[in-house]
């Protein structure tokens, strides 16, 4: 799990702060020597650059060792939703469609408009995943089924019956439709 970042404390920021200048003054007092004006350029980019690593290394490395250990907890059922859950999607949606559709079918994912791109995004994503042995298909014309998030199949001009409506456990989410296409 890959916690997002925070802000450093103020403390946290001068420690950083004061690590480059040292190590950055450190080198450059090293490059300056160099008797070329190019050369001290270079050589100040490069400690600068050096300064940066050797400031940032130890912080990067410390949220990583951090993440490692809370990702050891989870489960294995946790760990594989943590993204579309982190991103405020009921997975339980996909597994309730999932138990509608037999696994040798086709289904075409469908959004509304309606729905924030971005969580539209996680959920094709994410259905894309759990839905799997079944097969995407990008034309509900061609597919065995619809599932539709917060658009009722019967809109797209095809035939469908047996629509099951999979109510969300957040009240401002919309309904995940389960249509099959009808032959």
């Amino acid at each position: 799990m890959f916690t997002a970042p925070r802000l450093l404390t103020a403390p946290e920021s001068l420690l950083l702060a004061g690590s480059g200048a040292v190590i950055g003054a450190l080198l450059a007092a090293h490059f300056g020597r160099w008797s070329s004006p190019m050369a001290r350029l270079v050589g100040a980019i490069a400690a600068a650059f050096v300064a940066s690593t050797l400031t940032v290394a130890p912080v990067t490395a410390w949220a990583m060792i951090s993440d490692i250990r809370v990702s050891q907890r989870l489960s294995a059922r946790d760990a594989e939703r943590i993204g579309p859950e982190e991103n405020e999607l009921d997975t339980s949606l996909t597994d309730r469609a999932a138990a509608i559709m037999p696994e040798d079918s086709t289904y075409t994912v469908v959004l509304s408009d309606r729905i924030d791109p971005d969580r539209s995004s996680v959920f094709r994503v994410w259905a894309l995943s759990a839905l799997l042995p079944r097969i995407a298909v990008p034309d509900h014309s061609v597919s065995d089924w619809i599932v539709s998030w917060g658009v009722e199949p019967s809109d797209f001009g095809v035939p469908v019956t047996d629509i099951r409506k999979i109510e969300p456990r957040r009240k401002s989410d919309p309904p995940v439709y389960v249509a099959k296409v009808r032959r």
